[in-house]
């Protein structure tokens, strides 16, 4: 399993992943990349469980599916994540499926001369269990849904959210290591608030994407080192942190 996110706000979209890999029976298998530019789409995408595609290795087959999309010529970001969901739902054998899978895919789409936000989510695990946080109801089976633009974006008013500051999150992966991302991050939040509203230091909050980053960064890192000291056997989570930033375009949407 692994840890994924996608960071949307003001500056941008940050992809994020850890880069640690296991193999089924739990032991550590190196690192790979889990993070990916779609740059033909102003895009990113970052994927969880399964680490093959018909027995070949998840990064070498996601570059060559990203290359073949973009030799299509087609620029729809919806397409991208319904063919990717068609390939894997093709390619995929058995036991892959069996493991779970989870793609976020996230990038700016134009239409009527503005750019907006779409985050497309790929998988075939259709339950979190409300208890645990583990992932449940895996199958054959998969699906993709748009969870910005057409759900959470208007639900939430977050056009209107991001001037503010504030910034949407979605994240996937292991059950305690993405549960813990979500309890650092809003304890950290407290904590930064202290530290930047000191009026004799000189700290503030990040005017940037690539500020931004560097706090994502951070708390993968520190996701990464509690697995390395823990009793799990192996360190589902960690290596080197791998993030993708997109910067947000000068024609966004600022009204849904």
């Amino acid at each position: 399993m692994s840890l994924i996110l996608t960071h949307i706000d003001r500056y941008g979209i940050i992809h994020g992943s850890d880069s640690n890999v296991s193999t089924r029976s739990g032991r550590q298998a190196g690192q790979g990349r889990k993070t990916f530019p779609v740059q033909h789409l102003d895009a990113g995408l970052t994927v969880a469980g399964s680490y093959s595609v018909g027995n070949k290795r998840m990064d070498s087959w996601m570059d060559g599916f990203i290359q073949s999309h973009a030799d299509s010529g087609n620029t729809s970001l919806a397409n991208f994540a319904e063919a990717l969901r068609n390939e894997l739902q093709r390619q995929m054998l058995p036991d892959e499926k069996a493991d779970g899978s989870m793609i976020h895919i996230a990038g700016y789409v134009e239409q009527g001369g503005e750019s907006h936000p779409e985050f497309y989510f790929v998988t075939n695990v259709h339950r979190i269990d409300p208890v645990t946080g583990e992932y449940n109801d895996i199958d054959e089976n998969f699906g993709v849904s748009e969870d910005f633009w057409n759900r959470d974006c208007p639900k939430f008013n977050l056009l209107q959210e991001f001037q503010r500051g504030v910034g949407q999150i979605y994240i996937n992966g292991f059950a305690s290591g993405r549960i813990s991302f979500l309890a650092l991050q809003r304890n950290m939040t407290h904590f930064f608030r202290g530290i930047w509203g000191n009026p004799t230091w000189n700290f503030r909050p990040p005017h940037s994407l690539d500020e931004n980053r560097l706090l994502i960064e951070m708390y993968i890192r520190i996701i990464g080192t509690l697995f390395e000291i823990s009793d799990y056997s192996a360190p589902f989570i960690g290596g080197d942190p791998r993030t993708y930033a997109i910067p947000q375009p000068p024609n966004i949407a600022t009204a849904f």
